[in-house]
């Protein structure tokens, strides 16, 4: 269902191949199925909404680039998410390199229509991204692509190169432990 600006129909590896021969729709499709995802991912991780659209924005570059290297046997969704993680990875690196803070004070984050629905509180939501900061990067990782990236154990265990076990032990204490940071800032 190739024909002019129509929805695409094809799966995310025939894609894939059709942008990677050149086909600027095909890689169109692909990212507007895919950026929220990358987005959602980069904002938690990054916890600034700016910096997270500049690097989605860099994923997305990154995905075109590498197009030619991804593998149509995996699962493009897992592919791209790795590449997010590894985006945030360096600029979280970068940014502790150069002692910035995570975060301006004046700055507000809206989290992501899809992932709200626009019912959650603000100031919750600012608590638990304070909260979520607060968390080792291993542990960080883990629940945002859980809980922010909707992957699954088998994805993540892919995306950060881990065993499953690894992943649901990781999960298990990054669950802990932000509900531990969360119940002494309640307490406070």
């Amino acid at each position: 269902m190739l024909a002019g600006d129509k929805q695409f129909s094809e799966g995310d590896g025939e894609l894939a191949s059709l942008a990677t021969n050149g086909n600027q729709k095909a890689f169109e499709c692909l990212i507007n199925r895919h950026k929220q995802r990358i987005l959602s991912i980069c904002l938690r991780m990054l916890n600034n909404r700016v910096e997270a659209e500049e690097s989605a924005q860099d994923c997305f570059v990154k995905i075109y680039f590498h197009l030619k290297d991804f593998d149509s046997s995996r699962d493009f969704a897992i592919w791209a998410s790795s590449i997010a993680i590894n985006e945030c990875r360096d600029r979280l690196r970068k940014r502790s390199r150069f002692n910035r803070s995570f975060r301006e004070l004046d700055e507000t984050i809206a989290a992501p229509a899809d992932v709200n629905n626009g019912t959650i509180d603000k100031n919750k939501l600012e608590i638990v991204e304070k909260a979520l900061e607060k968390l080792p990067a291993k542990l960080r990782e883990i629940l945002v692509l859980k809980a922010y990236g909707e992957h699954s154990y088998d994805d993540i265990a892919q995306i950060l190169g881990l065993r499953i076990g690894t992943v649901m032990s990781r999960l298990f204490r990054a669950r802990r432990k932000l509900t531990d940071i969360l119940s002494k800032g309640n307490s406070a």
